[in-house]
């Protein structure tokens, strides 16, 4: 469910804000990146806590329940959901409104399914997450290349697991392949930290933080879930 939208919604192409990051003084290039990562920590901080209350409060917890009983609204609300507010978060005013309801919505709606597996699975799996997502998003400021050719590769990847996944959930029902889809999943959205790190060097404009750290809060949620698919799962 990642996408990076340029001005025109083009996924393939490059941002075309007329104050790209890559051009600026280093003062501003740095100011670009902490604004992004404390974003990005905020829309992890949102996520969690919107879970930890749905888990914490009844009423809450039976509304995602719901709405994973009803799986085509579910998928619909989580495709939706990430289309929509990376289409917003790039407009100034509703851009954080769109990060941080989204990420909301990502930890209130997952929190049950989370919630399906021992505590040392998900410590397991969120340790690895870290580890996974900080190693590429160190390897792509350390190297300085520029990833963006991997765009378009990366955006037919995860659509690829996305409609393979629903497939799965409806005709096939199969354990095995829900597993290996997890494996296919786990590589495309660490493709897409190191892609998304290098549009932040090179490709961003000034103000495109919010869309910066929103790709890099899906990447993020991507990994763990796949993650806690692998490491809790069943290969039979």
């Amino acid at each position: 469910m990642n996408r990076d939208f340029n001005s025109q919604g083009n996924p393939f192409g490059e941002t075309t804000q007329m104050a790209n990051v890559a051009n600026a003084s280093l003062e501003v290039r740095a100011n670009f990146i902490r604004k992004t990562y404390v974003l990005f920590l905020a829309g992890v901080l949102t996520a969690v806590l919107a879970g930890a209350a749905c888990l914490q409060i009844p009423s809450l917890y039976n509304m995602a329940i719901g709405v994973w009983r009803m799986p085509i609204l579910a998928i619909g609300l989580v495709l939706g959901g990430s289309i929509l507010a990376q289409a917003l978060a790039r407009s100034e005013g509703i851009n954080y409104v769109a990060l941080f309801a989204f990420t909301g919505m990502i930890g209130f709606l997952f929190a049950p399914i989370v919630n399906l597996y021992a505590h040392a699975v998900v410590g397991q799996a969120g340790f690895l997450t870290i580890m996974i997502f900080g190693g590429m998003t160190a390897y792509a400021f350390v190297s300085g290349k520029n990833f963006s050719f991997m765009g378009g590769f990366l955006f037919v990847g995860i659509w690829a697991v996305i409609l393979a996944g629903i497939g799965n959930m409806f005709f096939f029902k199969s354990v095995g392949m829900s597993y290996w889809l997890a494996w296919g999943s786990l590589l495309i959205s660490s493709g897409f930290v190191l892609y998304q790190t290098s549009n932040m060097i090179h490709e961003y404009g000034e103000r495109d933080y919010c869309a910066a750290a929103l790709g890099l809060f899906i990447s993020f949620f991507n990994i763990f879930m796949s993650l806690l698919r692998i490491l809790g799962g069943n290969r039979n």
